[in-house]
């Protein structure tokens, strides 16, 4: 598994959440499928940005204090 860095996964999906589905963005929307795929380790983009959504919500998640009894 690559080394997943939660910033540039985090600019990746915000890019392309706000890209429209016009024909000028198809080349930019390519690209970041391609750099979400390399970052994950994955080679579907859907699958990448999945896998890129569940990083990000894991990391949002406030983690469980340990209670040392």
């Amino acid at each position: 598994m690559p080394l997943i860095n939660l910033a540039l996964l985090q600019r990746l999906v915000t890019e392309l959440d706000l890209l429209d589905d016009g024909p000028q963005t198809a080349a930019r929307r390519e690209d970041l499928y391609y750099t979400l795929c390399v970052s994950t380790g994955l080679r579907q983009p859907e699958q990448a940005l999945s896998r890129a959504r569940r990083l990000l919500a894991d990391r949002a998640q406030p983690s469980t204090p340990m209670v040392i009894a």
